[in-house]
């Protein structure tokens, strides 16, 4: 009789102590599988290439007008020295971050085997006979690309923009064309990518997205652009590899615009970037290519890549190089026009009193009624 009175009475005290005291909502960890091609830092990085603008052409914290591009940057890894190639115009950049050499392309962006820097990249070796020697798989999506490897301008695709195809050994290579695909089934669409982004069967380890040239910034207006990365990107991070393995996301742009190298906008992100992190240390393509070299031991290209500084400081654990250093914050205009328009009034208010003094003391004497005494110097008429 005892034993179920007790029962009840221990029952009832729970039930009041959960009634009292609710239960928090404690956000769950995510559990990160490592995939058969484990890398240091990442077993899976996404890049993708935009276009044509600096640092603070694109944060709005110096000037720029790409808002979510600046929110997500604040959220992740940010590197604020980034000097690109150096170079100009887009497809040496291109062949930088692919093959470890601009290949003497400075200022030529025309079709692959095309003049003798185009020789020059289509006889190199590249990134993909690096990641193949070593086992991992990789596949570089284009959109708009009308089929695998396709090897001449099309609409908003941009031959320029993929440097795959400037590599003889891929191009004249049909499984490895197999992996050089449309981003997806229509203009401007990453279905296919995003697809492939949900499972580990259909991943590759190492991925590349070039977008066309409206989505890229290269043809349309930055606030385009940030409103497609600002659709794109939260699918990406939300997607079964990012979310359930060691997967990176490396944002950046080819080139800025000016002609003496400004940083361009550069940021590492997913669930193994340091959050709300930037570093001043200086950076370039090549240093792209170093970093994935050491997550999975792969010999280097060239001596450009061997040479550049790693970016591993960027994910959770790695030390930092140094102080950060943000960007150049400009003087905001509404403070600049609030001093400036006070001080203006008064310097007008002034010249046109002295001038009407002026004209007054200038002006013959009037006859004054005896007893009437001259006004002073000091007393203007308003």
């Amino acid at each position: 009789m005892m034993r179920p009175i007790l029962v009840a009475l221990l029952l009832s005290f729970v039930l009041f102590t959960a009634s009292a005291h609710p239960t928090r909502t404690t956000p769950v960890p995510t559990v990160l599988r490592r995939s058969a091609a484990a890398g240091a830092y990442f077993d899976y990085v996404l890049v993708i290439i935009m276009e044509n603008h600096n640092l603070c052409d694109v944060l709005t914290s110096c000037g720029g007008a790409a808002t979510y591009l600046s929110g997500f940057a604040s959220s992740y890894g940010l590197a604020t020295q980034d000097l690109y190639c150096s170079v100009h115009p887009s497809l040496p950049n291109y062949l930088c971050l692919s093959g470890a050499s601009d290949f003497g392309c400075q200022g030529y962006d025309g079709n692959p085997q095309s003049n003798s820097c185009t020789n020059q990249a289509w006889q190199a070796t590249n990134i993909v006979d690096r990641l193949e020697t070593n086992g991992l798989t990789w596949k570089a999506y284009m959109e708009d690309m009308p089929s695998n490897c396709y090897a001449t301008n099309s609409g908003d695709y941009a031959v320029r923009h993929n440097p795959f195809v400037y590599y003889g050994n891929i191009r004249n290579d049909t499984t490895r064309c197999a992996r050089v695909v449309p981003a997806g089934p229509s203009a401007g669409s990453d279905a296919t990518l995003l697809a492939d982004l949900g499972s580990t069967s259909t991943a590759s380890n190492y991925m590349w997205l070039t977008p066309n040239i409206q989505n890229d910034m290269h043809s349309s207006s930055i606030p385009k652009g940030d409103a497609y990365m600002s659709t794109l990107v939260p699918q990406i991070l939300d997607s079964t590899v990012f979310k359930t393995t060691k997967a990176a996301l490396y944002v950046t742009f080819d080139e800025g615009t000016s002609t003496n190298p400004s940083p361009i906008y550069t940021v590492w992100a997913g669930p193994v970037a340091k959050t709300a992190y930037s570093s001043s240390f200086g950076y370039n393509h090549f240093s792209f290519l170093a970093t994935v070299e050491a997550n999975w031991k792969l010999t280097n290209l060239t001596a450009n890549d061997r040479d550049a500084p790693n970016m591993t400081e960027f994910f959770v654990g790695q030390p930092s190089r140094g102080v950060s250093v943000p960007p150049p914050t400009p003087f905001p205009l509404g403070i600049v026009l609030g001093i400036a328009i006070p001080i203006a009034a008064v310097a007008i208010v002034a010249f046109l009193l002295l001038r009407r003094r002026k004209g007054k003391t200038s002006s013959p004497p009037e006859p004054r009624p005896p007893g009437d005494q001259p006004a002073g110097d000091d007393e203007w008429e308003l």
